[in-house]
C-alpha cells in the first residue's frame, strides 16, 4: 500500500506533494476507509491514527466514529490510547456513538489495575487509568459529567497519588459541565457539612503535595464565581500560606485570598503579618507582585497597620521601576496607579523615576506613568511637569531634519517606512493635551500660582492642538473663558493675548480645517468682546472679527460669536469716542465708514443657512443702522466753558465783558446706544447655590398647568348657572361645566327681554314667549355646533336634547389628550456646572456657612513688559491689577469645638472681600 499503513508515510507523502495535496488526502481517505474495516486491531488503530492527523488538517472523519470506539475497547494500552486520543479530539455533543462511551469509560475507571508483575496479556496498569482520566477531561459533556460524576468522585480516595491528583483536577471540568456534582452526598450531611467543601478540605490535607496543589487550583478557579461558598476553607488555606515553600502554590493561595477578603473583612487583620513577611523576604518577583496585588485589592493598605505595609509595597515597586525589564516596570506602574488614590504622598517619593518613565519608548509605559503624574501634581511642581510634557508635543528641528534624512535614505534603499513614534501619534498627543488641561484646572486652579503662565500655556496648546488634527478645542475654549471670568486681575493680559490670537492669520487659515481651532478662536472672540475695555486699540480687533477671510473659513457657530462680540467691541469703541471732553469731528467719517463696512459683512452673514447666525446678523445689522442713522441727527451745541475745569475762568470772564464763549457740536447721541445694551452687567462666576437661594414668588405653583380650563375660570368667577351634575362627562372624558353655558343663556334671555320691552306687544312678543320656537332655535344651534369640528365645548345639553343616529355623526381626528388632568412629568434637572463657590449670589440672601472658605492670597505673576501694556489709566482698573488673587481653599471642619461666632466673623470677612471687587476668588 502507498502509505505502508502508518502515519509516517502519510506525512512524508504530504510533504513531497505540496502542489497536489488534495489528491494525496483523498487517496489516503479512501485507503483508511478500507483499513478501518479490517479485523486486525493494529491495522485499524494505525488507520485511526492517520485519520486523527487528517482531522487536524481540517478534513471530516465522522465516518470512523465506530472504529474509534472499537479501538477504545482494546485491552492493549497503545491501541486504547489511540482510541481515547481520537475520541477526545473528534467527538462532540452531536456524536451519535458518544452514548457507547459512557459504559466503556465507567468500566475502565472502576476496573482495578492488575498486579505489577502479572503475566496476563490483558493486564491493566495505572497508565490505562491515567489515559482514561486525561481523555475524560476533554470528552466531558453535561450528560457525560452527570453519568460519570459519582465514579470520578470515588477516585478522590484512590491509593495512588497520581490518580487522586488527576481526579481532583477533573473536578473543575465536572463542576463547569454539571454544577449538580456539588450536591452528591458523602454520608455526613446529618452534621450540617457541605459535601463539596468537605471533599476539597480532605484534598487540602492530603499527604501528597501534588494533590494539595491540584485542590488549590480547583478552589482558586471555582471561587471566582462564588467566593462566599469557599470561606469555610480559609483556615486550611492560611495554614498552607504560612507553611508552604512552593512559590507556585503560594501564588495561587495569595490570589485566592484576594477574592475572599472582600467577602470577609476580618481576614485582613489575619493576613497582614504573613503577607508583609513574604513581601520583605521573597526573592521571587512573581510572588512578590501577587502579594502586593492582593494587599491592594483586599483593602489591606488602609488604617494605621496598613500604612506600614503600603510603604513597604511602594518601596518594592520602586525597585521594579528601576529594573531594565520593561514588563516589571509596567506592572509596577499599574500597581502604583491602584495605590495612588489612598496614598498619594508615598507615590511622590518616586517623582523623578516616574517622570523618566514618561520618556520611555514603550507607549503603554508612558500612559501608565502619565496617570501617576496627574496624582503627584501640586502647586510647587505643576509648571515643571507641564513644561516636561510640552516637550513631547514640540518636536525639535533637529529631530525633524534627522527624520527627513532617514526617510530619504529608506526610500533610496527600498525599505518600508518605520512605525510612527508615540510622540507623533495623534491619540497620544490628544491624551497628553487633555491631561495638561486636567492638571491645570484641578481644584479650580488650586495648583496655579502664575495665571499669566497659564494663559500662555493654553495659547500654546491651542497652536499645538491643530497639528495632527487633535480634538481638544472644546476643553481649551472652556478653560480659557473660565480663567478670564474667575481671575479679575488677569483679564487685561488675557484680553491682549486673545486679540493677538484673533489677528493671527496662520491660525485663522487653519480654523476651517479642524473644529478644535475654531472653538479656541470662538473663546478668544468672547473674551475680547466681554472685556473689550481692556483693549488698547479695538479697531484692529474689529477688523479681524469682520474680515472677509473670517466669513469664508469659520463654521457658522463660531462666526456667530465673531459678529456678536465684534459689535460689542465696536460699541465700546463708539462709547469711548462719545466722551464730550475727547470728541473730535474728524472721527465722524471714520465711524460712518466702519459702520457701513460692518453692515455689509452682517448682510452677508444674514444670508447664511444657519438660523443662529442669520438671526444674530439681522438683529445686529439693525442696531448698527440705528447708530449710522443717528450720526446725521441734530447734535447739541456744547460751550467750551462747560468743558473747562472749575479753576479755569472763561475768556469772557477774564475780559470782564459779555462776549459769548466759543461753542462746538457735541458727539452724536447714537454712539452710546449700544453700550447700554451690552455692558449693563458684567458676567462673572456664579455661586453653586445661587439658584437655590432665589425664593419663588408668592402664589407661584410650578406643578400647576400654565392655562386652566375656561370652564374652571367661569366657575371660579362666580358665574350664575346650574350646579354641576356629578358623574357626568363629555365625549372627551372631562367633567361637565354647566355654569358657563347657563350664564350665556341667561345673558341671551336678558338681551331678548330688553328688545321685547322696546318693541310693541305684537308679533315680537308672541315669538319671544313661544316655547316651541325657542326650542327649535336651540336645537338648530346645537346641531350646528355638533357638526363643527373646530368647536370644543360642553356637550351635555345636546346629548340630552337630541337622540340622533350615532352612525351619522361625522368623525374628525383631533390630536387632543385631555384625559389626564395631571401635568406631564418634569424632566430631571441637569447637574450644576462647576463654578466658584464665592461667585455671584442673590442680593438679598447670603451664602450658607458651609459654602464659605478661608482665602489664601496668591499673587498673579505677569511679565513686566506685559504688565505695562495691560495697565489702564482708570483708577478702578489700576486697583484691580495691583490687587492679589484670592485662592479659596477648603479646610477641614474644626474638631476642637470652635465657637460659631468666630466662624461667622471669618465668613463675613471673606464675603466682604469677594463683594468689594478688589480680588476675584478662585474656587479650589
Amino acid at each position: 500500500m502507498l502509505f505502508q499503513q502508518h502515519v509516517e508515510g502519510l506525512i512524508k507523502a504530504l510533504r513531497a506533494s505540496k502542489n497536489d495535496e488534495a489528491r494525496v488526502v483523498h487517496q489516503a481517505l479512501d485507503e483508511t476507509r478500507k483499513e478501518i474495516k479490517s479485523s486486525d486491531a493494529d491495522i485499524k488503530a494505525a488507520a485511526v491514527l492517520k485519520l486523527v492527523y487528517l482531522e487536524m488538517l481540517g478534513y471530516s472523519i465522522s465516518f470512523a466514529s465506530f472504529a474509534i470506539v472499537e479501538c477504545m475497547t482494546s485491552t492493549k494500552f497503545h491501541l486504547k490510547s489511540i482510541g481515547y486520543l481520537a475520541a477526545s479530539q473528534c467527538f462532540d455533543r452531536d456524536t451519535e456513538v458518544a452514548v457507547l462511551v459512557v459504559n466503556l469509560v465507567k468500566k475502565d475507571l472502576l476496573t482495578p489495575p492488575t498486579p505489577l508483575f502479572s503475566s496476563s496479556p490483558n493486564a491493566l496498569t495505572v497508565a490505562h487509568l491515567t489515559t482514561t482520566l486525561s481523555s475524560v477531561a476533554l470528552l466531558l459533556t453535561p450528560t457525560l459529567a452527570r453519568d460519570l460524576g459519582p465514579d470520578l468522585i470515588s477516585l478522590l480516595t484512590h491509593t495512588r497519588p497520581l490518580i487522586r491528583r488527576q481526579a481532583t483536577l477533573i473536578l473543575w471540568r465536572v463542576l463547569r459541565s454539571w454544577p449538580g456534582v456539588q450536591e452528591l452526598t458523602t454520608g455526613r450531611e446529618e452534621r450540617g457539612e457541605d459535601p463539596w467543601i468537605e471533599r476539597l478540605r480532605e484534598r487540602l490535607s492530603d499527604e501528597d503535595m501534588g494533590v494539595v496543589g491540584a485542590a488549590v487550583n480547583v478552589i482558586c478557579e471555582a471561587a471566582r464565581r462564588d467566593p462566599a461558598k469557599y470561606l469555610p476553607l480559609a483556615p486550611e488555606l492560611f495554614s498552607l500560606l504560612t507553611a508552604s515553600t512552593n512559590n507556585w502554590m503560594l501564588i495561587k493561595i495569595v490570589k485566592l485570598f484576594a477574592v475572599l477578603t472582600p467577602e470577609e473583612p476580618r481576614l485582613v487583620k489575619k493576613l497582614l503579618p504573613p503577607l508583609t513577611e513574604l513581601i520583605e523576604t521573597t526573592p521571587a518577583m512573581s510572588l512578590l507582585y501577587e502579594c502586593i496585588q492582593t494587599s491592594i485589592v483586599g483593602g489591606m493598605l488602609t488604617g494605621v497597620e496598613g500604612e506600614g505595609l503600603a510603604r513597604t509595597c511602594v518601596e518594592k515597586l520602586g525597585s521594579f521601576l528601576e529594573d531594565v525589564d520593561q514588563n516589571l516596570r509596567y506592572i509596577a506602574l499599574v500597581a502604583l496607579v491602584k495605590i495612588a488614590p489612598t496614598h498619594p504622598h508615598l507615590i511622590s517619593t518616586h517623582f523623578d523615576t516616574i517622570l523618566q518613565c514618561t520618556d520611555d519608548a514603550d507607549v503603554s509605559i508612558r500612559m501608565r506613568a502619565l496617570d501617576l503624574v496627574e496624582v503627584m501634581v501640586d502647586r510647587h511642581n505643576l509648571q515643571t511637569i507641564v513644561k516636561r510634557l510640552l516637550t513631547h508635543l514640540r518636536p525639535s528641528a533637529a529631530n525633524s531634519t534627522a527624520s527627513a534624512a532617514a526617510s530619504l535614505l529608506r526610500a533610496q534603499q527600498g525599505v518600508a517606512p518605520a512605525a510612527p513614534s508615540p510622540t507623533l501619534s495623534a491619540s497620544y498627543r490628544a491624551s497628553l493635551i487633555r491631561l495638561i488641561l486636567r492638571m491645570t484646572s484641578s481644584g479650580t486652579y488650586a495648583n496655579v500660582t502664575n495665571f499669566a503662565w497659564l494663559v500662555d500655556t493654553l495659547i500654546e496648546l491651542a497652536r499645538i492642538a491643530h497639528v495632527g488634527g487633535q480634538s481638544a478645542g472644546a476643553q481649551l475654549r472652556d478653560q480659557l473663558i473660565d480663567v478670564a471670568a474667575r481671575v479679575r486681575a488677569i483679564r487685561p493680559y488675557a484680553t491682549k493675548r486673545m486679540a493677538q490670537l484673533i489677528m493671527d492669520e496662520d491660525l485663522l487659515e487653519s480654523g476651517g480645517e479642524g473644529a478644535e481651532v475654531a472653538e479656541v478662536l470662538g473663546a478668544a472672540a468672547w473674551i475680547c468682546g466681554e472685556y473689550c475695555r481692556d483693549l488698547e486699540d479695538p479697531r484692529p480687533v474689529i477688523a479681524s472679527l469682520f474680515g472677509s477671510s473670517t466669513t469664508s473659513s469659520l463654521p457658522p457657530s463660531v462666526l456667530a460669536l465673531y459678529i456678536h462680540n465684534g459689535v460689542k467691541v465696536c460699541a465700546s469703541w463708539l462709547s469711548a469716542l462719545a466722551d464730550p471732553s475727547a470728541w473730535d469731528e474728524s472721527a465722524l467719517e471714520q465711524v460712518r465708514s466702519i459702520s457701513s463696512a460692518l453692515e455689509s459683512q452682517l448682510e452677508q452673514c444674514a444670508a447664511s443657512a444657519d438660523i443662529e447666525l442669520q438671526e444674530r446678523a439681522a438683529e445686529l445689522g439693525g442696531l448698527l443702522r440705528l447708530v449710522r442713522t443717528g450720526l446725521d441727527a441734530p447734535r447739541p451745541v456744547i460751550a467750551d466753558d462747560a468743558l473747562l475745569g472749575d479753576d479755569e475762568p472763561s475768556s469772557g470772564a477774564e475780559s470782564g465783558g459779555f462776549a459769548a464763549a466759543p461753542t462746538r457740536r457735541g458727539p452724536p447721541s447714537s454712539l452710546t446706544l449700544l453700550e447700554r445694551m451690552f455692558f449693563s452687567h458684567e458676567l462673572g462666576p456664579v455661586n453653586l447655590k445661587a439658584q437655590g437661594m432665589v425664593a419663588p414668588p408668592d402664589g407661584l405653583d410650578l406643578d400647576a398647568p400654565l392655562a386652566g380650563s375656561t370652564w374652571d375660570a367661569a366657575a371660579a368667577a362666580g358665574a350664575l348657572g346650574q350646579p354641576e351634575k356629578e358623574g357626568e362627562t363629555d365625549e372627551f372624558g372631562r367633567p361637565l361645566r354647566a355654569a358657563a353655558s347657563a350664564a350665556a343663556s341667561e345673558a341671551r334671555s336678558k338681551k331678548k327681554k330688553v328688545k321685547g320691552e322696546k318693541g310693541s306687544s305684537g308679533k315680537k312678543g308672541k315669538k319671544k314667549d313661544d316655547p316651541e320656537a325657542g326650542a327649535k332655535a336651540r336645537a338648530r344651534r346645537l346641531e350646528d355646533q355638533r357638526d363643527d369640528p373646530y368647536y370644543v365645548g360642553a356637550s351635555s345639553t345636546r346629548q340630552a336634547a337630541s337622540d340622533d343616529d350615532v352612525d351619522s355623526i361625522p368623525i374628525v381626528q383631533l390630536d387632543l389628550d385631555l384625559r389626564s388632568p395631571s401635568p406631564p412629568p418634569r424632566e430631571p434637572t441637569p447637574p450644576p456646572m462647576l463654578v466658584n463657590v464665592e461667585g455671584e449670589l442673590p442680593p438679598v440672601q447670603a451664602p450658607t456657612p458651609a459654602a464659605r472658605r478661608t482665602p489664601e492670597p496668591v499673587a498673579v505673576a505677569v511679565p513686566p513688559a506685559e504688565a505695562k501694556e495691560a495697565a489702564t489709566p482708570e483708577p478702578d482698573a489700576q486697583a484691580a491689577q495691583s490687587s492679589v488673587v484670592k485662592v479659596v481653599k477648603k479646610k477641614k471642619k474644626d474638631g476642637t469645638g470652635t465657637s460659631g461666632a468666630k466662624k461667622s466673623k471669618k465668613k463675613a470677612s471673606a464675603g466682604s472681600e469677594a463683594a468689594s471687587g478688589a480680588a476675584t476668588p478662585v474656587d479650589s
